[in-house]
């Protein structure tokens, strides 16, 4: 167990934890490897929201089909082994502690530095290659054209929503980051785009047509009718399913399923997957952290929005489930993400908001978040994330509503604190 921490603080402190996109030292590391990401077929994930939840579809639906599936995502939410996945398994401690050895004495022995994001990457498809799996799912990390994922050649590249984040590393517009995300389109190779603006479709179309790419477009090759929150109808490119059943709470997750379900349409030559198996994995699907409920008296929502475009999705939802009861915000963000735009979607909503940090470096300053919100909200600032939530518990009336946002790292840094309480409540006998 010492020797995975120290790994992990090793792998956490490279190169500074700095971002720095570029593919050459991945082909340099990974041809140390014998390339392993070439030694199985993929499914590639890209977007500013969305991609981990089509992600986790797209996993478990070739999952329930009997494939042996691999899944790699970021960021974690309580543990760094949930990135790396081979079925329903994260990858081991001691096979963390493994693999990194190895990595840092081959690269060493070549001078090829990695990133953060680059060493795990690298683990990763070590990993799956090792594991012979059928197929892979694989998440961009950042934006896509220079992501150190992008050395993969899939058999469907999958781009669920552009909007404005991370625009120090991807440009300051909306088509700028379509540009940076359409880099994972290759030659050929099929690409699934979600509902987007007219201009980004006309340019992500222009970088299909380039490389000969078919591209499909939701609300244009394919889409859904929404029967209530859950319920949906397919319309898809080949195929066309009715009244399925998706698992993940928000009526955004009816465009991931659907954005789901033509990618496995376009890889069904490789990996067939029958209608009944479909529905089962939309229906058992997990994906901790997107609109979940930890508790319902009070109801304890956790949702890892952190950029303008999912506030708006979630502050939907939050209208939806309000019925006059009242709104209770745990907040922290990242310094460098449009937190003005956030706070201002979440005042309208909020009856009260806390106002926390992560331990990160990168966290925003709690004290400038309650300065700077555009609608007078009653507030409170309280600098430690668990101490935070439990004081919103302590005051919490049964018929509230708890709503955590702002940041996945917000979320892992609770949840633990939410999974006990679960786990006491649960202890307790009726009376």
């Amino acid at each position: 167990m010492e020797r995975y921490f120290e790994t992990l603080q090793k792998i956490f402190n490279l190169r500074g934890g700095i971002i720095d996109l570029r593919l050459d030292r991945m082909s340099q590391a990974l041809a140390l490897f014998n390339h392993p990401e070439n030694q199985f077929p993929s499914l590639h994930i890209a977007g500013t929201n969305g991609k981990g939840s089509t992600a986790a579809l797209l996993h478990n639906i070739l999952q329930q089909a009997g494939y042996r599936t691999a899944l790699y995502t970021s960021p974690h939410l309580e543990s760094f082994t949930e990135r790396i996945r081979v079925g329903q398994e994260e990858i081991a401690q001691a096979e963390v502690v493994s693999l990194a050895d190895e990595i840092w004495q081959r690269t060493g022995e070549a001078n090829v530095p990695l990133t953060f994001f680059e060493f795990i990457t690298v683990m990763a498809f070590i990993y799956f290659a090792r594991n012979r799996v059928d197929v892979a799912v694989i998440e961009v990390g950042l934006g896509g054209r220079l992501d150190a994922t992008n050395v993969v050649t899939p058999l469907v590249s999958v781009i669920t929503t552009i909007s404005k984040d991370h625009e120090a590393y991807l440009g300051p517009d909306e088509l700028s980051i379509a540009r940076e995300k359409g880099g994972i389109i290759k030659p050929r190779i099929p690409v699934v785009c979600g509902k987007m603006s007219e201009p980004v479709v006309k340019l992500l179309r222009e970088i299909a047509q380039a490389v000969e790419s078919p591209a499909y477009f939701l609300g244009i090759a394919f889409s859904f009718l929404l029967k209530n929150e859950r319920l949906f109808d397919y319309i898809g490119i080949k195929q066309n399913l009715s009244h399925l059943a998706v698992a993940l709470r928000g009526r955004y997750q009816l465009a991931n399923a659907s954005l789901a379900l033509a990618a496995l349409e376009l890889a069904s030559e490789h990996f067939p997957v029958p209608e009944d198996t479909l529905r089962r994995g939309l229906e058992t699907v997990r994906w901790p952290g997107r609109l979940e409920v930890m508790s319902e008296r009070p109801l304890v929502i956790l949702d890892g929005a952190h950029n303008p475009e999912g506030v708006c999705a979630l502050a939907d939802e939050l209208l939806e489930l309000r019925q006059g009861r009242k709104i209770r915000l745990l907040f922290a963000t990242m310094a460098d993400k449009e937190w003005q735009l956030m706070l201002g979607t979440l005042a309208k909503l909020a009856d009260e908001m806390i106002f926390t940090r992560v331990a990160m470096e990168r966290s925003a300053d709690p004290e400038l978040l309650a300065k700077n919100i555009p609608i007078p909200v009653p507030n409170r600032v309280i600098q430690d994330s668990q101490t935070a939530l439990a004081a919103l518990l302590d005051s919490a009336q049964p018929d509230d509503i708890i709503v955590v946002a702002g940041s996945l790292y917000l979320l892992g840094e609770v949840r633990p604190l939410l999974d006990t309480a679960s786990a006491r409540a649960d202890a307790i006998p009726p009376a």
